[in-house]
């Protein structure tokens, strides 16, 4: 199935190519890439789905646009399922034989999964998504490879949590971007450095 195929296909199950519905159809076809779909991921995803224990598929063309429907509603709602669709993006958004994705492919498709009605990434003060992108367009010029793409997304819940970045350490395992990003929140003000031991207390002369 090419892209123009796939472009009827989801006109068909009454679905968008332009949102993160996009990866909940390649999602269960096992695509490939985009517009990279096999006889055998498609039948084996289906069949799959006919066996989903919450919401079983039939083999017609009205229980699997019911189910494609079903699917969009979890990734609002199920924290494990959005994750498994936030890795498809990631196999989506590569050619076959490389491993990482273009930074502007992926910058597109962070603005499509951290959409405010899906997986919004933004605190109480700080919209992290915009922040980010402009970090990555200023500063960033490598493509995107898979951990970076992995541990963005733990990142991104985390900044949910502690907007002050006080989560992060050196010493804990994160890509060399992350740590160039929070440096770069840091001195841009976006995040104030944590205070330190004495930081607020009067010191005797």
């Amino acid at each position: 199935m090419g892209a123009e195929s796939l472009e009827g296909y989801f006109n068909l199950l009454g679905l968008s190519l332009e949102n993160y519905e996009l990866f909940v159809v390649l999602d269960i076809v096992r695509a490939e890439g985009l517009g990279q779909v096999t006889r055998k991921g498609f039948v084996e995803g289906w069949l799959q789905a006919s066996q989903d224990r919450d919401h079983r598929a039939q083999p017609d063309m009205a229980s699997h646009k019911k189910y494609a429907r079903y699917c969009a509603s979890q990734a609002t709602k199920d924290p494990a399922y959005f994750k498994k669709l936030y890795q498809r993006a990631f196999l989506a958004g590569k050619e076959p034989q490389q491993k990482a994705v273009d930074k502007e492919y992926a910058i597109v498709f962070w603005d499509i999964l951290f959409n405010p009605l899906v997986h919004p990434w933004r605190s109480k003060n700080v919209n992290w998504l915009d922040v980010w992108k402009q970090f990555l367009k200023e500063k960033w010029t490598r493509s995107v490879n898979k951990d970076m793409w992995s541990q963005t997304l733990l990142f991104a819940d985390k900044t949910m949590q502690d907007e002050t970045l006080s989560f992060w350490s050196e010493d804990q395992a994160w890509p060399g971007v992350i740590d160039d990003f929070v440096a770069w929140c840091r001195e841009t003000g976006v995040a104030p450095a944590p205070k330190g031991p004495n930081d607020g207390m009067e010191v005797d002369e």
